[in-house]
């Protein structure tokens, strides 16, 4: 009867294990992945995590990919003028004893030509391709489309009022042709 408790209770462990999959690789964790789920066509959808170096590594970030998406980027937004503008990155520089945060608003990651649309509660697969670290596989867990903190975060509510302001179309410009790979540094 013990045994069975025991694994019940591992049962109901093990998605949360699953998703809270901090992995670490030669001085690299990436931690806490989540994405937007997107509307049905959509074809871009969006990650975020944070990568933490331990005090004596530094590295950089030097691709992504996922199997959902036909290409991932690195990309940064900010506001200018009103105007919300968003740039391709090449990469990131990681110093020792760094948490480097991708987050909505500001670094991020972008999916493009998704295969599907990225479902709430749904786990997305990611590749970071690292200098030094080599490759680090985490599921990133889709939280809602307006999400701006990741699904399940107890400190935030996680609901369609926490919209990105100021990005509906009409104010969004991307640098760079998008739909042909190209990006302006």
């Amino acid at each position: 009867m013990r045994l069975k408790i025991a694994l019940l209770g591992l049962a109901v462990l093990l998605p949360v294990v699953a998703y809270a999959n901090d992995v670490t690789s030669k001085g690299v964790t990436v931690a806490h992945a989540w994405a937007r789920a997107t509307p049905g066509g959509a074809t871009v959808g969006a990650a975020f995590l944070e990568i933490k170096t331990d005090k004596n590594t530094s590295d950089r970030l030097i691709g992504i990919s996922s199997p959902v998406a036909a290409r991932a980027e690195v990309h940064s937004s900010s506001m200018e003028g009103g105007i919300m503008k968003m740039r391709h990155l090449t990469g990131i520089n990681l110093k020792p004893g760094e948490t480097h945060v991708l987050k909505p608003m500001g670094e991020h990651i972008m999916l493009f030509n998704l295969k599907h649309p990225l479902k709430q509660g749904d786990l997305v697969d990611l590749t970071l391709n690292f200098e030094k670290a080599g490759s680090i596989d985490v599921k990133a867990k889709v939280g809602s489309i307006a999400a701006m903190i990741p699904p399940g975060d107890n400190h935030h509510a996680d609901h369609p009022g926490d919209a990105m302001p100021g990005m509906s179309p009409d104010h969004m410009h991307m640098d760079g042709d998008m739909h042909s790979g190209g990006h302006n540094e």
